[in-house]
């Protein structure tokens, strides 16, 4: 385990503190850590995320940009000085309470989003799992994906050419459809140690355990399930570098599911999760996430791959709305 903080010179890590009557920010750099007091109340700020998160799920206004303005005051502005002196292009946050419920990538300064600046990463602690870079050859892929409508859950029909994209890049084993079923990927994951996990299927994580599954063709993936079968690359020191939840929601109102399905892949021992903090448009995610596995191929950070994703998104009219392209978060080893 290596701490966040003593990681890479143009990387910051942002941990944020809600405290009753004041909000703390520790900023950790290369040189060690600053330490910046916001007189901003734990209601009042958990007040306005809970507002911002609300407004940006809503595609059919720019509303939100009101409160991202404001938590950009007050979260990224006291520290722009500092980042920029330091040439920092990545931020990693540990978030708090309600923090963990919204992307910090579409926080706004009045003219520019925080991601047209920055990559931007989250991570559950403050220690990480030996952080380093995806090998750049010889990684074995699975794929799995429903297309089709089971289980009274309508079809992804966009899943589709998301799988082949990623398989043009990649090669590895398609699960798709009457192929995805719960034996058949946890075979797959006891067999062979994958170092690419990607899971396009509708998922929830609820604060209910029984509410929370990935849908396979036919059955339900639990948690446990889940848990159990990532964490058999813990013990062949061939950990699953990258899981992806594509298509998946989690619980609205609930600040810890927010991270829930990524969360339990990363406490299970994958070393990276991609995950939405909310379902969105099947063809955006799509389209956004075979964008970050295309930039993966070119030697950039997790983080850096999903910035390119995501700007190339919001370059399009048609998902200009931070409601498209910001739910997706890179949670865990950033690099």
């Amino acid at each position: 385990r290596k701490a966040v903080d003593a990681i890479g010179e143009h990387t910051a890590v942002i941990y944020p503190v809600m405290l009753e009557d004041r909000t703390e920010i520790l900023l950790g750099l290369a040189d060690g850590m600053r330490q910046v007091v916001i007189p901003v109340t734990k209601e009042t700020l958990q007040r306005k995320i809970h507002d911002f998160r609300k407004k940006l799920e809503k595609r059919t206004t720019f509303q939100y940009l009101r409160p991202a303005q404001q938590l950009y005051q007050w979260l990224v502005a006291p520290l722009l000085a500092e980042l920029r002196a330091q040439h920092i292009d990545t931020l990693v946050i540990v978030p708090d309470g309600a923090l963990r419920s919204i992307p910090l990538a579409a926080l706004h300064d009045g003219q520019h989003y925080l991601i047209e600046e920055f990559a931007v990463a989250t991570t559950p602690g403050l220690a990480l799992t030996d952080p380093q870079p995806l090998p750049p050859e010889n990684l074995a892929v699975l794929l799995n994906g429903l297309t089709q409508s089971v289980q009274d859950f309508p079809p992804l029909p966009n899943v589709a050419s998301e799988l082949h994209s990623i398989h043009d890049e990649y090669g590895g084993v398609v699960l798709q459809d009457a192929e995805f079923r719960l034996q058949t990927m946890g075979d797959a994951l006891q067999k062979t140690p994958y170092r690419i996990v990607h899971i396009a299927s509708h998922g929830q994580f609820d604060q209910n355990p029984e509410k929370t599954f990935l849908l396979t063709y036919d059955d339900k993936l639990t948690m446990d399930m889940l848990e159990r079968y990532i964490s058999i690359g813990k013990f062949r020191d061939e950990a699953v570098e990258l899981l992806t939840l594509s298509a998946c929601q989690t619980a609205v109102g609930d600040d810890r599911a927010a991270l829930g399905l990524a969360g339990v892949a990363v406490k299970a021992g994958a070393r990276s999760a991609l995950a939405s903090l909310w379902f969105i448009n099947d063809q955006a995610s799509s389209e956004l996430v075979s964008h970050f596995y295309r930039e993966l191929q070119r030697r950039v950070s997790k983080a850096q791959a999903l910035q390119r994703a995501q700007l190339s998104l919001q370059s399009d009219p048609r998902y200009r709305h931070a409601g498209y392209w910001a739910a997706f978060l890179i949670i865990g080893n950033w690099l």
